[in-house]
């Protein structure tokens, strides 16, 4: 049985690249970590498209909000 309703529901975008091409991803990663596009953009720029890199690399640089 399938539950949708989980309150452990896996958003669809934890995974193991972020994309700049899907306008909703850019939304929900420059959300989660609160920063910008250009920002969220420079990051993968220098580390690649992982989102523990990223987030690495934003907390090494004191752009990470959160």
């Amino acid at each position: 049985m399938i539950m949708t309703d989980s309150p452990y529901d896996p958003t669809p975008y934890e995974t193991d690249i972020i994309s700049l091409q899907e306008p909703d991803q850019v939304q929900y990663w420059t959300s989660r970590l609160g920063v910008s596009r250009n920002q969220l953009q420079q990051a993968i720029d220098e580390v690649g498209s992982s989102p523990a890199q990223v987030e690495a690399w934003l907390k090494y640089q004191g752009r990470l909000i959160a």
